[in-house]
């Protein structure tokens, strides 16, 4: 990375460097910290213990400010009434709506099979409910080709959508994806950073330990952070028929008091009311007015 660079170069030129860590898995899945900054921002205490455990920061440079990328969900609002919503996707807008959200290609390379049982598991369901739920199934972003010819219209009310995926990142596009989780009573996924986002939202999120994704499920480090900060995120399920028995406990009400316990802990751990960006500025800015760190004289090993 060209960023090291940056580091070192800042250190010759005696000036301070902050380190800004993206997302939730950046400090176990993107590689080791190989040159130091001054200031190391991060989500939480849990990002804290990473940067020292995994990188050996000093845990007084690191300063916690929440996930700021997520703030704007803290306030986002509809953009349509759910039939309208309902009736754009093509589902019945007399049932319930299961929100499948699809992970990367890091994680899932290969999905499609396995949402598939999983909705054919829904609907051999005993309970009506799961037989007739509608069910969204919205593509990642950076892993669409594999949905590109699926049909899910014989599985009665299901489907792809948006077919083509859809990064979030414009206005329209984060509409419709917040739509997408706002009206669905429950979210399921594999391991995705929009199983965080679902739980800001409320929603009650739900997964499926597999054989088929193991490696990128219980053997990566990010994902035990949804099932134990806090309790949990998660309803984890060991297959898909105790999968189907927690949806049928599923109150179907739109609050889930473990998203919230996590999201105070993961999320926005400063205070639910208190915006990460807010944090994280007023840490650039002071970083800004403070001392120049002293010339190193030297390039950093």
């Amino acid at each position: 990375s060209q960023q090291v660079e940056y580091v070192r170069a800042a250190r010759l030129l005696g000036i301070r460097s902050v380190l800004c860590v993206g997302s939730w898995d950046h400090l176990t899945t993107k590689g080791l910290v190989h040159a130091i900054p001054d200031r190391i921002l991060v989500w939480n205490e849990v990002q804290r213990k990473e940067a020292s455990k995994i990188h050996s920061i000093d845990p007084d440079q690191v300063t916690v400010t929440g996930a700021q990328a997520y703030d704007h969900w803290f306030t986002a609002t509809p953009s349509v009434p759910r039939e309208s919503f309902t009736r754009r996707i093509g589902l019945r807008t007399d049932q319930h709506i299961l929100l499948y959200l699809c992970s990367s290609p890091f994680i899932t390379p290969h999905e499609v099979g396995f949402v598939k049982r999983w909705i054919e598991g829904m609907r051999s369901s005993p309970l009506k409910e799961l037989q007739d739920v509608g069910v969204l199934v919205r593509p990642h972003p950076q892993n669409v080709e594999q949905w590109t010819n699926v049909d899910l219209s014989y599985m009665g009310n299901a489907v792809v959508w948006p077919r083509g995926g859809a990064n979030p990142v414009d206005a329209e596009a984060r509409a419709e994806y917040f739509d997408s989780m706002y009206y669905s009573a429950a979210v399921v996924g594999v391991n995705t950073s929009a199983l965080i986002e679902s739980g800001v939202i409320g929603r009650s999120v739900y997964t499926i330990l597999t054989d088929e994704f193991s490696g990128t499920q219980e053997e990566t480090l990010h994902f035990q952070h949804l099932k134990t900060v806090n309790g949990g995120l998660l309803h984890v399920a060991s297959n898909l028929r105790e999968h189907a028995e927690q949806l049928a406990r599923h109150t179907w009400t739109n609050a889930d008091p473990k998203s919230l316990a996590f999201v105070k802990a993961f999320v926005r751990p400063n205070g639910l009311n208190t915006p990460a960006g807010k944090v994280f500025a007023d840490t650039l800015e002071a970083m800004a007015k403070g001392p120049t760190r002293e010339v190193s004289g030297k390039p950093l090993d």
